[in-house]
Parts: structure tokens; C-alpha cells; sequence
């Protein structure tokens, strides 16, 4: 390629997974920080990820869908100081980059929004490929979108018939995602309330940890660890769709039931965040 030493910006990605392997900023300014975002939603927040990552040397993010070679692999890219990094991880397994530089946020969804969000994931996923999710991911969701595919989402009785005759594999999909995947290693280990203690106490290593009902909470304690002015930080939304579907969940006693440890680590943190253990502050 002419010209090729003397172009300011280069960014050079595999065609095939579209990891990046190269980056040259030219005069952009580089945030000077290693970030890791851990991904609590099935729904990724991609729009975050794309105006917070480019600030960055090196991004990779929705590492899930890479495997866990690869997220180690870009975890230890030890030469590097500007890296932005996301995932649905399980953090357990990722735990020592707390203590080489790493610093870690996350946003943690409302229990019956982020179920809420997995149904329509898997109705969907029921009726065409969705690019959001790796190859492991739709596999071992494969069965559950099978089993939701004609339920309607706007019917508080077929959502409870759907959760009733749905086998122990299928409802482990919502069984207390956040708390998995902050107590466990692997996702088919199960949770249960004695998980709650370790998940809080992995949380407490946070940078910033952010939650439902105070999104701007949030979004500015990004920006300040950034260094980015605030409205570089894109706000995390809610969908009505969701919200409305959430609400009929919140009437469920079945829903209850598996979502409960994760109900319980909600409301420590919304107590955590009342009395600013969790705060930028």
C-alpha cells in the first residue's frame, strides 16, 4: 500500500471476526488506562462500547463471543496501556486483572428488565440469526428460543404457562444471570443466596458500578475516570417494549423464584450506592 508509513490513522481488523490488530491514533488523544466493562445484559450496550472504545490504542469488546483463549489473550497484552476491553464474562476467571492495572466498571440491569430482554432475545433468536451473539452463545440458547418461539410476550398467561412447562435447562437461562457470573466460574454452575456475599464483595473492586433507577450515576462516574467529557459518555436507555413485559414478569411468582439471588444483590447495591460505598467519590 503507497504511502503507507506516512498515513496518520490505520486501523487494521481481521475480515473474518473483525478483531482489531492494529491501531494508529495519529492525533487523537488516547485515554492512558487499562478498562474492562463487564457486560451484565444479554443486550449488549454497543453504542457505549463504540464511543468509549475508540478513545482507546486497542478495543475488543463482546469478548464472549471469542471464547476464553481469546479473552486472556487480550487481557495479557502487557505492552500495550490504552486498552478498552467488554464481555459477558464470568469475572471469577479473569479476577487477577484486578491487580495489573486493570480497572473494571459495569452496569448492573434491573433483574426483571434483564429477563425481560432475554425473552425478546429468544423470540427472536427463534425466528432469524442475531449478530450480536457468538456461535456458543446461540447453541446453547438454541433450545430455549424452540421453547419460546410462540409464546406471547404481551400475555401475562402465556408468559407464566411458557416459564411453567419449560424444562430446568431452559430456565436456567434467567436463573440469576449477574450473580453467575460474578460468584461463578463457569455458567452452568449453579447459584444460590450463599452467592451473594462473594458477588458484592468482587463488586466492591469496581471502579465505578452503576445500576437501574440512577443511570447518570453512572454515565459520570465513566466520564471522570475517562477523563472524557460527559456527553462523550452516551446514556444507557431503557425500551418500553421491555419495561411493559417487565412488569408482567414482576407478577409472576415463578419469576420470582428465579431471579431471587439476583433480587437480593440488587438491593445491597441500590443500599451500597444510597450510602456512596460504590461512588467515584
Amino acid at each position: 500500500m503507497p504511502g503507507l508509513a506516512a498515513r496518520r490513522l490505520l486501523e487494521i481488523r481481521d475480515v473474518r471476526s473483525g478483531i482489531l490488530v492494529y491501531r494508529r491514533p495519529g492525533a487523537r488523544h488516547q485515554v492512558p488506562l487499562k478498562v474492562f466493562r463487564m457486560e451484565f445484559q444479554m443486550l449488549p450496550l454497543l453504542k457505549l462500547d463504540h464511543h468509549c472504545g475508540k478513545h482507546f490504542q486497542y478495543e475488543l469488546t463482546g469478548l464472549e463471543r471469542f471464547g476464553q483463549e481469546t479473552a486472556l489473550q487480550a487481557f495479557h497484552l502487557n505492552a500495550v496501556d490504552s486498552i478498552y476491553l467488554s464481555g459477558r464474562l464470568h469475572l471469577r476467571n479473569f479476577e487477577e486483572f484486578f491487580d495489573k492495572g486493570f480497572q473494571v466498571v459495569g452496569y448492573l440491569p434491573d433483574p426483571y428488565y434483564e429477563m425481560a430482554s432475554r425473552l425478546a432475545l429468544l423470540k427472536r433468536l427463534s425466528q432469524t440469526q442475531i449478530s450480536i451473539l457468538g456461535e456458543r452463545d446461540r447453541l446453547a440458547l438454541a433450545s430455549a428460543a424452540a421453547h419460546f418461539a410462540e409464546v406471547a410476550l404481551d400475555d401475562e398467561r402465556s408468559l407464566k404457562k411458557a416459564l411453567q412447562t419449560a424444562g430446568p435447562r431452559i430456565r436456567d437461562v434467567f436463573v440469576s444471570p449477574a450473580t453467575r457470573q460474578l460468584a461463578r466460574s463457569t455458567p452452568d454452575q449453579p447459584v444460590s443466596r450463599r452467592d451473594v456475599a462473594p458477588a458484592i464483595d468482587l463488586l466492591s473492586r469496581f471502579a465505578v458500578v452503576g445500576q437501574d433507577g440512577v443511570p447518570l450515576h453512572f454515565e459520570s462516574a465513566l466520564a471522570e475516570l475517562l477523563e472524557l467529557p460527559l456527553e462523550d459518555i452516551p446514556s444507557v436507555s431503557r425500551h418500553s417494549i421491555l419495561d411493559a413485559i417487565a412488569t408482567r414478569l414482576r407478577r409472576l411468582p415463578m419469576a420470582e423464584g428465579l431471579l431471587e439471588t439476583d433480587l437480593i444483590l440488587h438491593h445491597y447495591v441500590q443500599e451500597a450506592a444510597a450510602s456512596h460505598v460504590f461512588s467515584a467519590e
